[in-house]
Parts: C-alpha cells; sequence; structure tokens
C-alpha cells in the first residue's frame, strides 16, 4: 500500500483491498464525530439564551434570594448592591426620602463600562434612568419618574 502524508485524505487506490474494490472511510452510518463535538456547544448556547444570561437584560433578582418582605427595601437593596459588586458591576445604593415615605433601591452601572444607569427595586425591578452616576439626587428623581411616583424627591443620599 502506497504511504499516505498526514493530513492528506488516502487516495482510492491506498484504501483498496487487494482485489482493488475501494472502501468507505468510515463505517456506513457510523455517526460522524461533529455532532459529538457541537452538541454539547450547542445546548449550552440554547441553555444560556433561553435563561437570558446570554442577552443584554439587565440583571435581575429572584424575591426567593433576596426576598419580599413589607419596609424591607433597604436590606433588599443592599443584598442586591452587594451581588452585584461581586459579578463586576458598578452598584450602591440609593436612599431616597420623599414627603409621605422614603424608599431605597439599588443603583447600578449595566453593561459595565458603559454608564448606562440602571435602578433595582424589588417591586418595580430593573429599569433604566436618566441621570448621572455622582448626583443622587437627579438619580432619585429619574427613578421616580421613571416608576411612575408623581411625588417630589425632598433628599436623596448614597450608602
Amino acid at each position: 500500500m502506497p504511504a499516505v502524508c498526514p493530513g492528506k485524505r488516502p487516495s482510492d487506490a491506498s484504501r483498496g483491498h487487494p482485489d482493488k474494490t475501494p472502501q468507505p472511510l468510515r463505517m456506513e452510518g457510523a455517526p460522524s464525530a461533529y455532532p459529538r463535538v457541537f452538541l454539547p456547544v450547542i445546548l449550552l448556547a440554547g441553555a444560556l439564551f433561553l435563561s437570558g444570561c446570554a442577552g443584554s437584560a439587565p440583571p435581575v433578582a429572584a424575591d426567593a434570594v433576596i426576598g419580599d418582605f413589607d419596609n424591607a427595601c433597604l436590606p433588599e437593596a443592599a443584598i442586591m448592591a452587594q451581588a452585584l459588586k461581586r459579578n463586576g458591576i458598578k452598584a450602591r445604593v440609593l436612599i431616597i426620602n420623599c414627603p409621605n415615605w422614603s424608599h431605597a433601591v439599588t443603583a447600578f452601572q449595566y453593561p459595565s463600562g458603559k454608564g448606562e444607569v440602571w435602578c433595582w427595586d424589588s417591586d418595580e425591578r430593573s429599569m433604566p434612568v436618566t441621570s448621572t452616576w455622582c448626583d443622587s439626587k437627579t438619580m432619585a428623581q429619574a427613578w421616580m419618574l421613571a416608576a411612575g411616583h408623581h411625588e417630589p424627591v425632598l433628599n436623596a443620599r448614597f450608602k
């Protein structure tokens, strides 16, 4: 049988039996290696897409993780801010004081490094706000407007 260089397809003559009948390169009906290699990649990409991890949607938090308790907005916002920071996302707690109530939300930049400001609240979830990252009162007013609250902001601060 003639020698075959590595990486080159063998000629028909080198694949033949003594009776010179060409034989297939692999058994008929044998599974190809491509599905075995690419199937896990395709399944993983599909799972990430369906779960929302591959998209550019803002982070969310399940009530089972953060909690959903009355008058617990400050600890919920603090937990969310810590979780975002652990994942490399700039985040901080924004405390808002209005005439009749006070509230705490998590302010964060998403996607990281792009400067887009979002606010997360356990009731309203994540929503983009038109605000600068440094001005707490402007950010509080922007969140109030985005969330549909129509009360004036007396004071706001970051924690």
